[in-house]
């Protein structure tokens, strides 16, 4: 199952980096926390939500772009080191930031995402230690 898990995050940020939605591989019931990178820090509940959040950052942000490191899996987990890239809609200043996500996965869908900015936080949560 933990390969499974893997490969839905894989094509879940593939089709974000598309620019497409992802929807169909989220639980409709999704929870998603995020760090407050780029838009407020909230909880986003829902596909209505979560597709609320994504337009905002899609809004500020154009060629954005995740650049997933390799993941770790621990139980129905998967922590996802990326690097996000992009440029400023507005101000074409260029964005180039690391963090970590936190996947738990169910039935072959993500039911929620956690937002890290260090990989240690996103390790811990799940229960290990860099």
């Amino acid at each position: 199952m933990s390969q499974e898990n893997v490969e839905v995050v894989r094509r879940a940020l593939d089709v974000f980096n598309r620019g497409e939605d992802a929807l169909d591989l989220l639980d409709p019931e999704i929870v998603w926390t995020t760090t407050g990178l780029f838009v407020e820090p909230d909880i986003y509940r829902g596909h209505e939500d979560v597709r609320r959040y994504v337009e905002a950052l899609r809004n500020e942000f154009e060629e954005l772009h995740v650049e997933p490191d390799e993941p770790i899996v621990v139980g129905e987990h998967v922590i996802v080191p990326a690097r996000l890239t992009g440029r400023g809609r507005l101000s074409g200043a260029p964005v180039d930031v690391t963090f970590t996500l936190l996947c738990s996965l169910r039935e072959d869908k993500i039911v929620r995402i956690r937002n890290y900015w260090q990989k240690a936080e996103a390790l811990e949560a799940a229960g290990l230690r860099e």
